[in-house]
């Protein structure tokens, strides 16, 4: 209160004497000029003089009014500026670790000791100074420490973790078993939080070059949606994909794998923070295109639980999260932001955020990138396709999505349904391919869809991850199905097999078809049924039909095949029941053996393996495609055009398989030798490390094993040559940035064969 009367009374006193001057120079102007007047009348010789004084003293006086004018700031403020400038030093050096200094600095200030203050806050800067450049120096020393700490540390967590895999191989009962999955987890959590330390480190030290090079979009960013998919799908989030279908016209030229890296933090980030029904976007789409560059601008959306403004200040800086309570419900080391805006700056963009509490997160950066367009041979010729989706679905970005997707399709004539009764009341005879758009599953009008068209048109079935055991029984029915979320390439599968098919078959004309053989199917589910009848009728396989294994053997009994189709669970005798019943009579009739093929929904792993070892010859997964039972047929006969076919060359660019199981490696390699490639099969990791050192190959396909001594040394093989890669791996695998780029593709080890052998097809041609 003293202080500011002071600040004050010093105003008071300055303007009173302004004042006092102003109206003391006005009554010396008033008096010489009423003095001039007499004097003036009275020609006194003194008028001279009184002239001179007027012209002096209004001369200095007009001057002083000037210059008070111009500097009232000064003679009004300068004590309060002053007093602002000097609490704003003592607050800036009274870090200063020298006390005695600063109390010597005050004592010099209240006497007024200039030159003395001058010098003192000259050593006090130069103080600051050497503590910032120790500073600098220990952040450099901290981020070497991190660096070889994280280093140290990676050799003992890898034999941890690579010992740990192999201890849950042995025998273990549920207990142990347990406690080893748990040792696994915790390891490989510690072994990505040191990962991202390293990381970190390598940014602070400038050691992290970006490397620039030509990659199309879709190529390096698709394949996100298999990583997260599963994730998402466990806690009942919404999981949704969107690429703007104009990359891929074009190639663009940057650090593909950085980019990378920041969207599986920033996916990683929204799926951990977003609750059951939430939903996550992830987006990539053109922001503008000037001649030669691409503005794009990748975004990813959460309904998540959202950050206030105080927590968005500081979620960007290393080891803090937004959730810092002591509970720390998501775990986490919190770095993931921080190297992820790193390299959004070195990359040329900026991350920005926008978040509000409990209601979600938006994360978002723009590059601008250099582009080349490229010219694609692909063509759809004037395929017809339907599309439907209950009134529900119709609202929803997925469907929007699905809907996009196959407008950009070239070549390609979409018309939409707008409800079941269009749907059902339609001529789809001038359709090509039936997709229908179903989140929450209706069994019975999805049949009643499936029974009207599918002597008609194949049916494609689009829905959630989460739904996909609960269309087992049903499953079959569909030419396709395809999970969320929905990408380019996932609903051009469809449609290019439907191509491939209809090539297939109408390369044989009627008198000339593939195959001349007589199949039983055994099967009790009617649209089941009568879907294999007709698929097998087009490759030129009469039938007969059995609705039960007891059937079935009776029918083999009375009558000759040439291949038998058995579905596995089934009323009265299932199909392992009736295989063994084949088996015996053939055995004690000494007939030759017929092919058995188990056609069933039970794609689990093992299942496949359980069929053969009861005598089965082979396996086909549901859902039924004409391409599968191609294959497996090709494996006991030959087609009727195999003359002609025996002229064509095979690929001379030849492919290495290694698959861990024996039958899952028979099947494939049958399968790829059908496509008239090359193929090199290794019976073990060894052999498969061998024969990739010896030999040059266009593609390799092998199971992950993590941890493995050979693998680093293939991989290192793989990535310097960059031979298109496909790599199967199990479902709860640690994914790395590195396994991530355009010649190395990832499949879970369960996926279906089809689906492989449309990614290796894909896989040879780039």
């Amino acid at each position: 209160m003293s202080k500011m009367w002071h600040e004050r009374r010093l105003e008071i006193i300055t303007l009173s004497v302004f004042i006092l001057l102003v109206l003391t120079s006005l009554s010396i102007f008033y008096i010489s000029y009423s003095n001039y007047t007499e004097l003036e009348a009275l020609h006194s010789s003194q008028a001279f003089a009184h002239k001179v004084i007027m012209l002096i003293s209004s001369s200095i006086l007009s001057i002083s009014l000037f210059i008070v004018i111009l500097k009232r700031d000064y003679f009004f403020m300068e004590s309060n500026s002053n007093q602002e400038g000097l609490e704003n030093l003592l607050e800036e050096i009274k870090y200063s670790s020298d006390s005695t200094k600063i109390e010597e600095f005050k004592k010099m200030l209240k006497e007024k000791n200039h030159t003395e203050v001058y010098s003192l806050i000259s050593n006090i800067i130069n103080e600051l100074q050497e503590s910032k450049r120790e500073a600098d120096e220990a952040n450099r020393a901290k981020t070497l420490f991190l660096s070889n700490v994280s280093h140290e540390i990676r050799t003992p967590l890898n034999g941890i973790t690579g010992f740990t895999k192999i201890l849950a191989s042995t025998k273990l009962d549920g207990e142990q078993q347990d406690f080893v999955e748990t040792i696994t987890k915790s390891s490989e959590d510690l072994l990505g939080v040191v990962n991202n330390i390293l990381d970190i480190s390598k940014i602070e030290s400038s050691r992290i070059e970006l490397e620039e090079s030509e990659f199309n979009i879709f190529d390096e960013f698709e394949n996100l949606t298999n990583l997260y998919a599963l994730e998402a799908s466990k806690k009942e989030i919404d999981f949704l994909f969107w690429i703007d279908p104009l990359f891929t016209t074009m190639t663009v030229k940057s650090d593909a794998e950085k980019i990378k890296q920041v969207l599986m933090n920033l996916i990683s980030n929204s799926i951990k923070f977003t609750k059951k029904d939430g939903e996550v976007v992830v987006s990539i789409k053109r922001e503008a295109l000037k001649k030669g560059v691409v503005s794009v601008k990748f975004e990813v959306t959460d309904t998540g639980i959202g950050m206030s403004e105080e927590e968005q200040s500081r979620v960007f800086h290393s080891f803090t999260q937004a959730d810092n309570s002591n509970t720390r419900e998501y775990g986490g080391a919190g770095l993931g932001l921080s190297i992820s805006q790193s390299w959004v700056e070195m990359l040329g963009g900026e991350l920005k955020l926008q978040s509000v509490k409990s209601k979600g997160t938006t994360v978002s950066f723009i590059l601008n990138l250099a582009k080349k367009d490229i010219v694609t041979n692909e063509k759809i010729k004037g395929v017809n396709v339907a599309l439907y989706a209950p009134i529900e679905v119709q609202e929803q970005k997925s469907n929007h999505y699905l809907s996009s997707y196959l407008s950009k399709v070239k070549g390609l004539q979409l018309e939409i349904f707008k409800n079941y009764v269009e749907c059902k009341e339609a001529d789809m005879k001038r359709f090509d391919l039936l997709y229908l758009h179903y989140n929450s599953i209706d069994k019975e009008e999805l049949q009643r869809i499936v029974a009207q068209y599918i002597d008609e048109l194949p049916i494609v079935l689009v829905t959630k991850l989460e739904n996909r055991f609960k269309i087992l029984d049903i499953a079959p029915s569909f030419f396709k199905i395809i999970y969320e979320p929905v990408t380019f390439s996932k609903i051009q599968i469809p449609i290019k097999t439907l191509l491939r098919n209809s090539e297939l078959l109408s390369s044989a004309t009627p008198e000339e078809t593939l195959f001349d053989l007589k199949a039983l199917v055994v099967e009790d589910n009617k649209i089941n049924q009568k879907m294999i009848v007709h698929t097998i009728k087009n490759l030129g396989i009469k039938s007969d039909t059995a609705e039960n294994g007891e059937i079935a053997v009776e029918m083999v009994k009375n009558s000759n095949y040439d291949i038998i189709f058995m579905d596995i669970q089934m009323p009265i005798m299932n199909g392992v029941v009736a295989t063994k019943k084949i088996l015996e009579y053939e055995e004690k009739n000494q007939l030759e053996h017929t092919p058995i093929v188990a056609v069933t929904t039970n794609a689990l792993k093992g299942d496949r393996e359980k069929y053969l070892r009861v005598g089965m010859d082979e396996y086909i997964a549901k859902p039924i495609n004409v391409h599968k039972f191609i294959g497996v047929i090709k494996q006991f006969y030959s087609t009727k055009t195999s003359n002609s076919n025996e002229s064509l060359s095979f690929n001379s660019e030849k492919i290495l398989l290694y698959r861990h199981n024996p039958t899952e490696r028979k099947i494939m390699s049958n399968i790829l030798r059908n496509k008239n490639y090359l193929v090199d099969v290794a019976k073990n990791r060894v052999e498969f490390s061998e024969m990739l050192t010896k030999n040059s190959y266009k593609a390799v396909v092998f199971d992950r094993s993590k941890n493995d001594s050979l693998e680093s040394a293939f991989m290192d093989k793989i990535y310097e040559n960059r031979v298109q890669t496909l790599i199967f791996i199990d479902e709860e695998s640690e994914i790395f940035s590195e396994d991530l780029n355009a010649h190395i593709h990832l499949m879970y080890k369960s996926a279906d064969f089809i689906d492989v052998e449309e990614m290796v097809e894909k896989m040879m041609e780039l």
